[in-house]
């Protein structure tokens, strides 16, 4: 590891949108293509974890990542969203428990477990809660993988951001598309306690009231 490594700890981590997103603008911390079949073309779906009344974080405990809270977005058609149902904030939660460890020769976290090892919901703003599961892919460097957490091998960030980034593949339960993307693309910074306490209790009410209603 490099001095100018960003070492990962335990606890609790700010998610914000990552600079360098295919589909930027609107900037976005996950990206769901199809995620509601709405037109005859393929439907982007983006949610960006930095605008106002959002509150995305992930919980790290030496074994598991929990990815969870509030994001807003839509349906992606350019600069910004369609003004239709899909607009609003959404409810994530997402835990990878399953094959989570040190990436080879590196001090990246990467998740290595089959396709629909680790699982997840997301709910979107008319309360119609999607299942969604982590996918193996190719383009994290490590065969089988799904997720990875750091700064890649050579510490110097993840497509041009210096710091901490989250990115991986997803799908959504009973709507499988090999052809879309669908993916976490995020960055990360500690939070130092106890301010992280204050966070989880603002994050855990949200989803606690989207699970009553």
């Amino acid at each position: 590891m490099s001095a100018g490594a960003a070492t990962i700890q335990t606890g609790t981590y700010r998610l914000s949108n990552h600079p360098d997103a295919n589909q930027d603008p609107p900037p976005y911390g996950i990206r769901w293509d199809e995620l509601s079949d709405v037109t005859a073309g393929n439907d982007v779906f983006t949610i960006s974890f930095d605008e106002p009344g959002t509150n995305m974080l992930m919980t790290y405990d030496g074994s598991s990542l929990h990815i969870f809270g509030t994001g807003f977005g839509g349906r992606d058609v350019g600069t910004g969203y369609a003004a239709d149902s899909f607009l609003g904030f959404y409810q994530i939660d997402f835990t990878f428990s399953v094959g989570v460890g040190l990436a080879p020769g590196d001090d990246d976290l990467i998740v290595i477990a089959p396709t629909g090892s680790n699982t997840g919901t997301i709910t979107l703003p008319d309360a119609t809660v999607v299942s969604i599961f982590d996918k193996e892919t190719t383009g994290l460097g490590t065969p089988g993988s799904t997720f990875r957490f750091g700064d890649e091998d050579n510490d110097l960030g993840h497509r041009g951001f210096a710091g901490l980034s989250g990115w991986g593949w997803i799908e959504i339960l009973g709507a499988e598309n090999p052809s879309a993307t669908r993916d976490f693309l995020f960055t990360a910074v500690l939070v130092p306690t106890p301010g992280a306490t204050g966070l989880l209790g603002v994050a855990g009410l949200a989803l606690l009231r989207r699970r009553r209603r």
